[in-house]
């Protein structure tokens, strides 16, 4: 790694494992309180992200699809609180592992000069 590599902020990351009532929270929660961005559907390495509504209905339909494990992995973009958020939400034996990161947050840690730009 160059020093200048080791040098760059990095945004925060949150982590946590989901059991099938939590992901329903997380789903309600949203639909509830947060702007609804996009839904990703989530494929192979490479593959091409399928979009779902970004709608109440569309964010219950992946949910569904988690849980009966018709579907591996989704991304969910949304605003909140002044920020964007993506949150990648995957399959794994134990539940449901959570990614979030402030995407808002990301894109200053990168470039100090885009904060205050539109998204």
């Amino acid at each position: 790694m160059t020093q200048a590599a080791a040098d760059l902020p990095l945004a925060p990351l949150q982590e946590a494992l989901l059991d099938a009532a939590a992901l329903g929270q997380l789903c309600w929660d949203l639909s509830q309180a947060a702007e609804l961005l996009a839904i990703l559907e989530r494929g192979a390495r490479g593959a091409t992200p399928l979009a779902r509504p970004a709608t109440p209905e569309g964010l219950e339909a992946v949910r569904a699809d988690l849980v009966a494990g018709s579907l591996a992995a989704v991304q969910l973009r949304y605003r909140f609180a002044g920020e964007e958020w993506w949150d990648t939400v995957t399959c794994v034996p134990a539940g449901f592992r959570l990614i979030r990161i402030s995407h808002t947050r990301a894109r200053a840690a990168r470039d100090p000069l885009s904060q205050g730009e539109g998204s």
